[in-house]
């Protein structure tokens, strides 16, 4: 053997012993760290993979906002197929009176009766969801992404408006105003809250059909509530505006989620009655 072939040899020899000792990890190849567009995108493939195939709950809300004329409801919320039943267990703080937990139930019993009035109520939040899903996917494209660092053990990413995104609704304006911030859960890409505001007013036709306040504002938190299942446990919500002269659109929500448990996913709503009920005394 030459001296050569024997030299290499022992250096071979020297690093496939060192390899036993040292972490794997040093081996293998590094990946490039993702950008805070493709981060964004990757989020967006996820919750909306996810909102396919979300599981129902039972949890408990606080809510102050139109809805309760300003005072602070506590309900307690059942998800089925076709929306969300709700029982009140308190307003402000104090318990429901005897007479008021009857009422409740009699609504209950009610909504059962009549399903096509349970979804007609509960249109509004699907409308809701519906756009919020269509924000998602336009968010890649509306808005421009810059990493922040980390908070709370989410990646924080500030957007603002891409000035090359084309509006092509009312909401395109609205939204396209906007900018905040996103916090994303990694590896699972997830959401875990947002920040977002009006940049400046809004108006549409020089005010005369429309307009939106620059003090209109969103947030909202996140957990995982069990494993894989995200869910939101606090939003914040102040809009300031109206549309072609007559319609308001202007909406001031605060609300806490909190207390989920699993239920079955196809509850009908005598079901979901029974459960808000039981979980209500």
């Amino acid at each position: 053997m030459t001296a050569i072939s024997l030299l290499f040899s022992k250096a071979l020899f020297a690093t496939a012993a060192l390899s036993l000792f040292l972490p794997p990890c040093l081996f293998a190849q590094k990946q490039p760290t993702p950008s805070a567009q493709e981060i964004v995108s990757q989020m967006v493939r996820t919750e909306t993979a996810a909102y396919k195939v979300r599981d129902k709950f039972l949890y408990l809300r606080k809510e102050r906002s139109a809805r309760t004329k300003g005072h602070l409801w506590e309900e307690v919320v059942v998800e089925t197929p076709p929306g969300r039943m709700r029982r009140l267990l308190s307003v402000d703080g104090k318990p429901l009176s005897a007479e008021e937990k009857k009422a409740e139930d009699d609504r209950i019993t009610y909504l059962v009766n009549h399903p096509d009035q349970f979804r007609r109520e509960e249109q509004g939040r699907k409308d809701d969801e519906t756009r919020l899903g269509v924000l998602m996917a336009q968010l890649p494209r509306m808005y421009v992404f810059d990493e922040e660092g980390t908070q709370d053990g989410c990646v924080r990413i500030a957007f603002h408006p891409n000035p090359a995104f084309q509006e092509q609704t009312y909401q395109d304006r609205v939204l396209h105003a906007t900018s905040g911030f996103l916090f994303i859960r990694m590896p699972d890409m997830r959401l875990c809250a947002m920040n977002a505001h009006l940049d400046h007013k809004v108006e549409f036709g020089y005010g005369l059909l429309g307009k939106v306040s620059e003090n209109s504002k969103f947030s909202m938190v996140r957990s995982e509530v069990i494993p894989g299942e995200w869910k939101t446990t606090k939003a914040d919500i102040h809009v300031d505006g109206s549309l072609l002269l007559l319609k308001s659109y202007s909406r001031d929500e605060q609300s806490f989620h909190y207390g989920f448990k699993a239920v079955p996913p196809n509850l009908s709503l005598a079901e979901a009655a029974s459960l808000v009920r039981s979980n209500g005394n």
